[in-house]
């Protein structure tokens, strides 16, 4: 059976999100997360100041005119393979991912404290 574009992305966002245990974001990009660990990863349609996020997917929740990204963020810390680089840390090893881009081939870094 062939399917629409449309159709087949919100099968699969709808998979990844019963997968998660969530049908939308939990965060906003003005909050963290609301659990004691810092290191806590959550799912927000922003990466705020100070963090940074490892996967990336396509979502309506976080626009009223179409489609746009959700962000796996994450407190950056040593040891932690990231999308982005933060102030005050470096990396000392990268590959590359589809996990950071929805469009194209992208790069994970793995973080180091400077």
């Amino acid at each position: 059976m062939l399917r629409s574009k449309p159709r087949s992305l919100l099968i699969g966002l709808a998979a990844a999100a019963a997968m998660l245990g969530t049908t939308q974001a939990t965060a906003t990009a003005s909050e963290a997360p609301a659990s004691k660990d810092a290191s806590a990863a959550y799912w927000s349609c922003t990466v705020p100041r100070g963090y940074t996020y490892n996967h990336v997917m396509n979502t309506t929740t976080c626009s009223t005119s179409g489609i746009s990204l959700l962000y796996h963020v994450m407190k950056p810390k040593t040891g932690l393979w990231a999308c982005t680089v933060p102030r005050g840390f470096t990396y000392t090893a990268s590959h590359p991912t589809t996990a950071c881009s929805t469009r194209e081939l992208s790069t994970l870094y793995l973080l180091r404290k400077t």
